[in-house]
Formats: structure tokens, C-alpha cells, sequence
């Protein structure tokens, strides 16, 4: 479960931008300049009132000679329910739902929390949410942006308590639909995680009980 709630922060740093919508590619409307491209993200963000997307997501650690890989699926409604699950090779859950969340394994008892009580996924919920707003302009305190061809946008932390665990980020986007098709976050010990992304639906319908229900499915 502590792998499954770091993951979930590495996703706070780039969901927004999952929840992108088509848009027009950056080259045709000479989006070099990085206000235009945050702009856009921001706009298409607020389009998006729901998603769902299958990911890899691929653990290069230093002390082990082979990377560790997981699958899994994503789901988010706005304005505050999210399920993020790893499906193999250890199935988990973490389901956020208003002020109430559940976190559960395919084995142990599922763990009710509320964000009144628990501090650290209070801080997690809130920053879940800021991100998926869209608004990268309120981060740019805490990281330097650079727009790459691609096109692609690198984070790199400015302040020393984020740059004490995290060296970049960096966002490889379609770069027709601006969809990100690859994550990677490089940490200051040369740790990484890469998440491939695919299989995106938009604004779709989703069963309630996605987020009232933790089991693996």
C-alpha cells in the first residue's frame, strides 16, 4: 500500500494533463511559447469531466538489477472521486470519494480513512485535486517548466523539499491530441519511474460503485 500511495503522488504531477482533450497539435498553432501551452492545457482540462485509461507503470531501482513493472487502470469523475489500481502482479486499490477514501490489497481488509482524521491523505486528496484542475501557473514557485519538442514539458523542482526526492519529470505528449503517452520521473539517486499510458475514454459514464467499492477487480 506504500507503493500504491507513492504512485499515486507521482500522479498528482501530471494529472491534469491526462485529463487533457483533443486539441489542435502544437505545431499548427505555433505553441513554442510556454504560456500558450500551458493555456491550453488548462482549457481542455476543464472540458474533461471524467476518464479512464489503462497504464504500465515501470520501477528502475538502483540496487535491483531488473526494473519492476505493474499494470494497471485509472479512473477519475470530477469534481472528487478517483480509483487508481494496480491490477498485476500485486493487485491494490486506493478509491477517493469526497471526504471519504478506501485503500485495500486482494488480501487483506479493506481500510476506511476520512480526510478529516488522516493527515497525510488529506494533504494527498488536496493536492490530488489542485492538479486535476489544470492550473499549472500555481506550481511554477515550486518548478522550473521547459517546453521540449515533441512536444514534451520537463518539471524540475525549484525548492529543496521537493528536490530532495525528485530530480525532473518529464511529459512526452501525442503530439496531435497532447495526450501524455509517457511519464517519467527521475529521482536525485538515479531511481526512476516511467508510466506508459493507453486505451484513453473521455466524459464517460461511470458505475457508481467504482468508488464506493476497493476489491481488485
Amino acid at each position: 500500500m506504500k507503493y500504491l500511495c507513492w504512485s499515486i503522488f507521482w500522479f498528482l504531477l501530471f494529472s491534469s494533463v491526462v485529463a487533457s482533450g483533443p486539441v489542435l497539435a502544437v505545431a499548427e498553432e505555433g505553441a513554442t511559447d510556454l504560456e500558450s501551452f500551458l493555456q491550453k492545457i488548462e482549457l481542455n482540462s476543464a472540458s474533461i469531466n471524467s476518464f479512464s485509461c489503462d497504464f504500465i507503470q515501470v520501477r528502475h531501482l538502483a540496487i535491483f538489477p531488473q526494473p519492476v513493472k505493474f499494470s494497471g487502470r485509472l479512473t477519475l469523475s470530477r469534481p472528487d472521486r478517483l480509483r487508481w489500481e494496480f491490477i498485476t502482479p500485486l493487485p491494490s486499490v486506493l478509491v477517493l470519494n469526497g471526504k471519504k477514501g478506501l485503500k485495500c490489497n486482494d488480501r487483506g481488509p479493506v481500510l476506511e480513512f476520512d480526510l478529516a482524521l488522516d493527515p497525510v491523505m488529506r494533504v494527498v486528496a488536496a493536492q490530488l485535486w489542485a492538479w486535476t484542475s489544470g492550473s499549472y501557473r500555481e506550481l511554477q514557485d515550486d518548478f522550473d517548466f521547459e517546453l521540449l519538442p515533441g512536444p514534451s514539458l520537463v518539471f524540475a523542482p525549484v525548492q529543496k523539499g521537493a528536490a530532495s526526492f525528485i530530480g525532473k519529470i518529464k511529459v512526452v505528449f501525442d503530439p496531435e491530441f497532447l495526450q501524455p503517452l509517457e511519464v517519467e520521473i527521475t529521482e536525485p539517486g538515479g531511481d526512476r519511474t516511467a508510466l506508459f499510458f493507453s486505451g484513453y475514454q473521455r466524459n464517460i459514464d461511470l458505475p457508481a460503485t467504482l468508488f464506493t467499492e476497493c476489491r481488485p477487480r
